[in-house]
């Protein structure tokens, strides 16, 4: 697996941690926080309307949009808690919203690296990159019941590697084939590259469902948002030859150690899995607002509430995208911190 060396003294690091999921802590205007938009969605408000085909679809976008908005706000919690655990070993206040928190330590880890050593090659962390595995089985269960249909109907593709079964074109190695599939051909067996048919079982990536904008947006966020992933180990490593303060460098080592890996791994959910779900909710989210009035013909006295609901839900989209973009910028900042180059 390919791994990265990052030097921390420069300011990608640095970015990382004053970035990380700090969008303010669930404030006002902020998912998940007092005065935010989701405090008005709620899918169970509006009576009867999901006796319908209709409004059953519906239902399950506004169910699917209150999950991703929780799910944004806990990630942006547990972002919060690694940056206080960062803050314990270094001394300094973890008091205040998630990016106070992240901001007081990113200067802590400036402060103590420029304090305490000499040359900005000298600190290093190697890290093998996080891995996060959806089990594409749920978003297929989930598309399934929103479409009133059986899961083997659904096609659920995985942006990534297929580690249960791809039965389509893979676009690398296949393994397990009845039909010997190989790169480019088609595939029954686990993929070891880009499944371009429906994969079932464990997917390294994200689960890309096919279905109607309601049931897309209900199984991409049902599978995508229980993404694990790998928390990597840190090997950090510094010439002993040029560290002046020694406390404020083992301190240092010790926050890194202590939520930098936890930072990596909720990055990579924002980027991969959880990105890929808000992208396709927000799409939705954005259509069925401005849907026709033939749309909400089987809601009867419902109608004029679920459209209520649905705007509520585009009203959402700004704050969401604005809480994963943060996280996905750090997450930027990171990467260009340990490449050498941006992105």
């Amino acid at each position: 697996m390919r791994r990265v060396t990052a030097s921390l003294v420069g300011s990608g690091i640095l970015a990382v941690l004053a970035l990380a999921g700090c969008p303010g802590g669930g404030g006002p205007g902020i998912p998940g926080g007092p005065g935010g938009k989701a405090s008005s969605v709620d899918p169970n408000s509006c009576g009867n309307y999901a006796a319908s085909e209709a409004g059953a679809k519906l239902k399950a976008f506004l169910e699917a949009t209150v999950q991703l908005n929780e799910s944004v706000a806990s990630l942006e919690g547990e972002v919060k808690v690694s940056c206080a655990a960062m803050a314990e070993k270094l001394g300094v206040p973890a008091d205040g919203d998630t990016k106070t928190v992240c901001e007081g330590v990113a200067n802590a880890i400036r402060e103590n690296l420029s304090v305490g050593i000499q040359g900005e090659a000298a600190f290093k962390v190697d890290y093998q990159p996080a891995v996060c595995t959806v089990n594409a089985d749920v978003a297929a269960e989930a598309a399934a019941k929103c479409e009133a249909q059986a899961s083997a109907d659904v096609k659920v593709e995985c942006t990534g590697t297929c580690e249960g079964t791809c039965n389509g074109t893979c676009n690398g190695k296949c393994e397990g084939s009845a039909g010997g599939g190989g790169a480019g051909g088609e595939c029954a067996g686990t993929c070891d590259g880009t499944c371009e048919g429906s994969c079932s079982g464990g997917c390294q990536g994200s689960a890309d469902v096919q279905a109607s904008a309601e049931c897309e947006a209900r199984a991409e966020v049902s599978a995508n948002v229980e993404a694990n992933c790998t928390e990597p180990e840190l090997n950090i490593t510094y010439d002993a030859k040029v560290v002046v303060d020694k406390p404020k460098v083992e301190a240092t080592v010790e926050a890194l150690k202590a939520g930098l890996p936890k930072l990596i791994a909720l990055q990579a959910k924002l980027k991969g899995p959880v990105g890929l779900a808000v992208t396709t909710w927000a799409k939705s989210a954005k259509e069925l607002a401005g849907a026709s009035g033939k749309l909400y013909s089987s809601l009867g006295d419902q109608a004029a509430c679920v459209a209520g609901q649905l705007g509520a839900a585009a009203a959402m989209v700004v704050d969401v995208e604005a809480s994963v973009n943060v996280s996905v910028e750090a997450s930027a900042s990171v990467s260009g911190s340990a490449s050498g180059s941006a992105g």
